[in-house]
């Protein structure tokens, strides 16, 4: 194995190594090349290889690399037409932004929490922006798009092109869903010849928006190409800011490291080791998860195998133990005093997988809102909970809350696990669509249960037997679809 496959094979793992060995044998004959082309591309990762295979994009990357110095075959298509010109082709109005005013104008096209992180002002300062509208945007509709896709036609029907204002005037081509999808400030691989043939040398041509790099076109989920014009993985994107493994931040795709001996960047917050606090780094994020960690005295870091177990004193001699993993994700919390959480607590982390909060009484709105990964939720002493809770995870297969009195909407909402039997013996409300859309429950205990919204157990198939003999209100859509729900009959005390 030569220099360059050994240094490969260190920073980017053994299945990389003989991947280029296998494939990028006449650029390892020029000692330093491939490596060079390595490391100005991709931030060291030992997962990169596993990500580029599992997205079945090995033909991509291959001629990736080999485009990066294969200048030859880069063939420029020449127009002479302006950006306004080329998109009306293409079935757009094209604007530019001078002012906020103009820029908030278009927030109107953006359903609610899918606007663009742009209506948040000070994007002019950094960026500029323009807006492409379909020129039958009126036609198309949101509700039309069960499933949305980054590039369907509601997607892609207002776009807004963005440009840095630095020498690389890198691009951004955002689509109408915002977060709703993956990767939204990628639309069309960032790639403006995708929309129409020409338009990249046409914003060059008119506005001197030449892009650094704009020829080398790969494009790699859960990654993120940043202004030095590496790609990065990433754990989370929240209104363009990227959150790495390793201390990384990219911040409007501005490359930012934090001393390991110094900070420690774990989801989307920053553990200050030297000042002893946690702060969210973008304070415009809605979270909770940092208003009960203050007056931190004692940081303590064990590292277990890949994964780190942090232990937090605080000044009142409590403590809270975080457990991150090798990307330092949160995987693991535990807080013996903990008895009340307001709303957004961990509203983005997706990856936490136990839970001990033994005192926790109370909790807000939007509780754990994204978690895809959590399997057992055991809170003895929790009472109310507020809308949202646990909404998006799929995979929860125990449930044990014996003294919750209250859940708002959507509680535990499209969940697919929980089975088979679900008892919350002291539940006397539950909120609109509550475990809507679970279809593996086949007996549910409720004795206390008095008043249900709307939808109450919607599209669940498979309940066979239930006990809830004091509901005294049930609004609309009670058991709904359930296949024998006609043949039912609960007695209660005044529907409404």
């Amino acid at each position: 194995m030569n220099r360059d496959l050994k240094m490969i094979k260190k920073l980017y793992g053994e299945k990389m190594a003989h991947f280029c060995r296998e494939n990028f044998a006449t650029i390892l004959e020029k000692e330093g090349l491939l490596l060079d082309l390595m490391l100005d591309s991709f931030e060291p990762s030992h997962v990169l290889y596993d990500d580029i295979l599992k997205q079945e994009l090995e033909v991509e990357f291959k001629n990736y690399i080999y485009g990066l110095i294969d200048v030859e075959n880069n063939k420029e298509i020449k127009t002479f037409k302006k950006p306004q010109e080329l998109l009306s082709e293409a079935g757009y109005d094209l604007y530019e932004c001078h002012t906020e005013e103009e820029i908030q104008s278009f927030k109107k096209y953006y359903a609610p929490h899918e606007e663009l992180c742009t209506f948040k002002g000070g994007r002019l300062n950094r960026c500029f922006v323009f807006f492409a509208v379909k020129k039958d945007v009126d036609t198309i509709k949101r509700e039309d798009y069960h499933k949305p896709e980054r590039q369907d036609r509601y997607g892609t029907s207002v776009i807004s092109i963005q440009f840095t204002k630095d020498r690389s005037h890198t691009l951004s081509i955002k689509n109408r869903y915002n977060h709703t999808v993956n990767n939204p400030d990628s639309t069309y691989s960032n790639n403006l010849d995708n929309i129409i043939p020409g338009l990249t040398e046409s914003f060059a041509n008119t506005y001197g928006l030449t892009q650094r790099n704009k020829d080398e076109q790969f494009e790699l989920d859960g990654y993120v190409k940043a202004n030095d014009g590496k790609f990065y993985k990433y754990n989370y994107e929240i209104y363009n800011i990227y959150y790495c493994p390793n201390n990384i931040i990219i911040d409007n795709f501005e490359v930012k490291r934090f001393p390991k001996e110094k900070y420690l960047v774990l989801d989307y917050f920053i553990l200050d080791l030297v000042n002893k606090k946690i702060d969210l780094y973008d304070k415009s994020i809605f979270e909770d998860f940092t208003n009960d960690i203050y007056d931190i005295v004692k940081i303590e870091i064990v590292k277990n195998n890949q994964d780190k177990e942090i232990k937090l004193t605080l000044k009142n001699q409590s403590e809270i133990k975080i457990v991150v993993n090798a990307n330092n994700e949160i995987i693991k919390l535990e807080n013996n005093n903990l008895q009340l959480i307001g709303d957004y607590y961990l509203y983005y982390n997706n990856t936490l997988q136990e839970l001990k909060f033994p005192n926790l009484k109370k909790v807000g709105n939007y509780f754990l809102h994204m978690n895809k990964t959590l399997k057992k939720l055991d809170l003895a002493n929790l009472q109310i909970v507020g809308d949202y809770f646990l909404c998006c995870n799929q995979v929860l297969e125990k449930l044990n809350l014996p003294n919750l009195e209250e859940v708002g909407s959507y509680f535990l909402n499209n969940n697919k696990s929980l089975y088979p039997i679900l008892s919350l013996p002291n539940l006397k409300k539950a909120g609109h669509y509550f475990l809507a859309r679970n279809n593996v429950l086949e007996e549910v205990n409720l004795p206390n249960l008095k008043e249900v919204g709307i939808a109450f157990f919607h599209f669940n198939r498979s309940i066979l037997k239930w006990n809830m003999p004091n509901v005294d209100v049930a609004k609309k859509g009670f058991l709904a679809s359930h296949p024998t729900a006609d043949n039912y009959r609960v007695e209660t005390r005044g529907w409404r």
